[in-house]
């Protein structure tokens, strides 16, 4: 094997995907390798700068506290991250006393601490979660389209000849056009389950997101012009590009945009972001983030976990299918939406593959 006049501890350290960082018996920081610095957002020069312990979560230095007292060794499966930009990230924990045994009572030399991103697991766990339910859900709306358009049919048809009969009185054609107006209603209603059908692939093509975007925004902001709403809008500037189809997109991002200014009384703000995920994959796919940001009501915690469910609505006369559709399409092109609250307005976020 040919020797090559290469640092291969820092070569390996400095492009592994976990994070790792070492503290001295102070709590100094001694090295960090590529992963943390992306995972923590703070590169070596300013830890080497500042050498304050304070650049790491509130809850990661609490456990390095601990570990440096009883020096027991720290495993967290699952815990939520916040970078110094804010950004949360889901990450699991490993934190090890590495101890000096020379002396005949061990002393404590560092502090060994090992992050991994566990953003992909939890995007693909999602994708999977999403992808069953969207199957079960496609073959029971199809079933019950199919089985309500019929008798909807002929309800309608039968209106309409009960208002023709010459000997019909204004309290029956009353009747007959309220009948009439409700059977329309709900076979409109119907067609919309067409969306959750199984999708062929004829329908797409690529869809530039940034295009979309602008086109959806420029809808929403004409209708909703007697409010007084401030949209800030950052675009990445190179557009992602997605295989998908564009009109069932476009039902997509109006219906979260909308959400967005509804949630508005009367004065507020709207924020519109776009950004490639590039930290991992998931299925071999790099994904695009659109996540739309709100400074209005709100959603209420227990109900977070609703707002995706057919016929569930927060709205005086909402018909609670709108989120679930928007879902439903999202995961047909192999994405998903999510969803925050922390009182003070609400963020969807829209996850899609690029092809």
């Amino acid at each position: 094997m040919k020797e090559l006049d290469v640092d291969y501890r820092n070569l390996v350290l400095d492009n592994i995907r976990e994070g790792i960082l070492i503290l001295d018996s102070e709590l100094n920081f001694v090295f960090i390798n590529q992963e943390a610095e992306n995972i923590i957002g703070i590169s070596s020069n300013r830890i080497k700068k500042t050498n304050d312990l304070n650049l790491l979560d509130e809850q990661v230095i609490d456990l390095v506290r601990k570990t440096q007292s009883d020096l027991e060794t720290r495993y967290i499966n699952e815990i939520n991250f916040n970078n110094l930009f804010n950004k949360n990230n889901i990450i699991s924990l490993y934190i090890k006393p590495i101890l000096d045994y020379q002396s005949r009572n061990p002393q404590l030399e560092y502090i060994l601490i090992q992050f991994r991103n566990l953003e992909a697991m939890h995007l693909l766990n999602k994708k999977k979660q999403y992808d069953e339910e969207e199957e079960i859900m496609s073959q029971l709306f199809y079933g019950l389209a199919h089985e309500i358009k019929n008798p909807l049919a002929g309800i309608k048809g039968a209106a309409q000849l009960i208002k023709k009969e010459k000997n019909s009185s204004e309290k029956t054609k009353e009747c007959s056009n309220i009948i009439e107006k409700e059977a329309v209603r709900l076979a409109n209603l119907v067609d919309t389950f067409n969306h959750l059908q199984p999708h062929s692939e004829d329908t797409y093509s690529k869809v530039d997101i940034n295009n979309l975007l602008n086109e959806v925004i420029e809808i929403c902001s004409k209708d909703q012009e007697k409010k007084k709403v401030s949209l800030f809008v950052s675009l990445e500037l190179e557009s992602a590009v997605i295989f998908c189809d564009k009109e069932l997109l476009r039902i997509v991002l109006l219906n979260v945009l909308k959400n967005a200014y509804d949630s508005i009384k009367s004065k507020g703000e709207i924020k519109i972001n776009t950004n490639r995920i590039t930290d991992f994959k998931v299925d071999k796919k790099s994904f695009f983030l659109i996540s739309v940001n709100d400074n209005g009501k709100g959603i209420e915690k227990d109900k977070l976990d609703k707002i995706f469910q057919p016929f569930f609505t927060t709205k005086k006369n909402g018909q609670g299918f709108g989120l679930f559709l928007s879902q439903k399409i999202i995961n047909k092109f192999g994405g998903f939406i999510e969803a925050s609250s922390n009182g003070n307005g609400a963020t969807f976020k829209i996850y899609l593959p690029i092809n």
